[in-house]
């Protein structure tokens, strides 16, 4: 009987592989008119993950749901929709959690080099 509690306790433990998955959630606030500027993306601490926050011309009238996070590679492309008519400037904070580790993010159109800040 411990043989066998023992057997399906290793069956068990060796069923659980190493997943990959991407949770994210963004959230918006308009701004104002597009400058079409570059505005440097700041990055944070999350409690589940990286915060990405930025300044992004966007169409005017944008909800914040249509957008895609994909990975490719080590990296994560972030999508937005393309701006068919007036643009319009909004903030953007982005909460991103991923498995595997990704060491770059394409956020629109600016690349990120992810730095580690895990301890040892």
């Amino acid at each position: 009987m411990k043989y066998f509690l023992f057997l399906s306790l290793i069956l068990l433990l060796s069923s659980c592989g190493p997943d990959t998955f991407i949770n994210h959630k963004l959230e918006v606030t308009k701004l104002g008119d597009c400058t079409n500027e570059a505005v440097p993306v700041k990055i944070g601490a999350n409690t589940i993950g990286e915060r990405y926050e930025f300044e992004y011309c966007l169409e005017d009238g944008y909800d914040g749901k249509n957008y895609t996070v994909e990975r490719s590679g080590d990296s994560l492309l972030v999508k937005f929709p393309a701006v068919k008519q007036k643009p319009a400037l909004y903030k953007l904070v982005l909460d991103i959690d991923a498995k595997p580790a990704y060491h770059h993010i394409k956020l629109g159109d600016q690349i990120v080099l992810i730095v580690s800040t895990e301890r040892l």
